[in-house]
């Protein structure tokens, strides 16, 4: 029978001390507090573009059919209440199991964030931020509300006979919905304008009220700073990407 194999030993080996260690640990917890934080913003930042994308492929495909279908072809001539509470019915006809909450309405359901109708401009006004966060939002589409299956928002305004707009028609959208921060203009909430031609517009584009070299600004200290971002949001690849902070 053979002898046992002998087992090398090695000299000179040893283990990590506990300080070591303990060392090796911090550097790897202040390497991630530094990294951390970058990573969590840019999983936000392509949830935000992907939501928005989405949102806005879906809304510029129903406005076509809804031009076509329940306009034919013509724009809708929204200057009253009536004429815009008639559009929302017809968007609501192609967004299964939407449902929907009009100025007029004093009794909205229990998935909007307000009882009645008139109630949405200030609860715009008191849930939403600027695109950079340095001023009161202006109130805009704040005639109607749809919600969407999806958890998504649309809002629904016409120009008055007071304002420069008269009669055209504005629609935005909250892409994950109001309880979903963050709420702020140009990051999940974006207006688009339906031109005089019948076309869907982001805002800030070459026909919109609002453009977007003005309207999406890191420093426009104005409650109208956002209005103007869907069209960069669109075009810009590196958009979500620099979001001010």
């Amino acid at each position: 029978m053979p002898p046992p194999a002998k087992i090398a030993c090695y000299k000179g080996l040893r283990a990590f001390t506990l300080v070591e260690v303990l060392i090796t640990l911090g550097i790897i917890g202040v390497v991630a507090a530094m990294t951390l934080p970058t990573v969590i913003n840019n999983k936000r930042n392509k949830e935000l573009e992907t939501a928005f994308k989405k949102s806005y492929s879906m809304l510029a495909q129903v406005t076509q059919i809804v031009i076509q279908e329940e306009y034919g072809g013509q724009v809708p001539d929204n200057k009253t209440g009536a004429d815009l509470e008639e559009l929302m019915n017809s968007y609501q006809k192609y967004y299964i199991k939407s449902s929907t909450c009009k100025r007029s309405e004093s009794a909205c359901s229990s998935v909007f964030p307000v009882s009645k109708g008139a109630q949405l401009e200030n609860f715009i006004k008191d849930n939403y931020k600027t695109f950079n966060g340095k001023a009161t939002p202006a109130i805009i589409c704040n005639d109607g509300i749809m919600a969407t299956v999806d958890g998504g928002f649309i809002f629904f305004d016409v120009g008055t006979p007071a304002e420069t707009t008269y009669g055209t028609v504005f629609l935005a959208v909250d892409t994950n919905g109001w309880r979903k921060k963050p709420n702020r203009y140009g990051y999940d909430f974006f207006l688009f304008q339906i031109s005089s031609n019948g076309k869907f517009l982001p805002m800030g584009a070459d026909g919109t009220i609002w453009k977007e070299n003005t309207y999406c600004s890191e420093t426009l200290a104005t409650g109208t700073n956002g209005y103007g971002c869907a069209s960069k949001a669109l075009n810009d690849p590196n958009y979500f990407k620099n979001l001010p902070k």
